[in-house]
């Protein structure tokens, strides 16, 4: 009978060990997926930064490219209209030694009156270069 008793004794010490151990496994397993999902989380976090970081990479990216080209654009047309003061220059002075040397006033008045439009132009590519160098800063 003693025997008997001390087996149960001995069984329920074992039943209350593997109970003890169940318990201890089923909380660690708990903390373990609690540490998964805060990782899982955490990684999901860093994905979406790095993928915002890359799109603003990307949107910097192309702006830099779009100002780089607008700043081209408007550097070839400023010397486009650099190349338009020169040549209107040659041709003021041409139209001034024609009112210089004209026969008949309606060629003098005809020279002066081109003269003038020249100037006004040659004033409209001034004006235009300083608008687009502001442009630039």
């Amino acid at each position: 009978m003693e025997s008997l008793e001390q087996t149960v004794i001995q069984l329920r010490q074992k039943k209350k060990e593997a109970i003890q151990s169940k318990q201890n496994a089923e909380n660690e397993l708990r903390q373990l997926r609690s540490i998964e999902k805060r990782t899982s989380t955490g990684l999901h976090n860093v994905d979406k930064k790095i993928e915002s970081e890359k799109e603003d990479v990307s949107d910097v990216s192309d702006n830099l490219a779009r100002k780089n080209a607008q700043v081209e654009s408007i550097q070839r047309l400023v010397s486009f209209a650099q190349d338009r003061i020169n040549s209107e220059k040659e041709i003021i002075e041409q139209t001034e030694q024609e009112i210089e040397f004209a026969e008949t006033p309606e060629e003098k008045q005809t020279a002066e009156a081109r003269l003038r439009s020249l100037n006004n132009h040659l004033q409209e590519l001034v004006s235009e270069i300083k608008i687009r160098q502001k442009t630039l800063k």
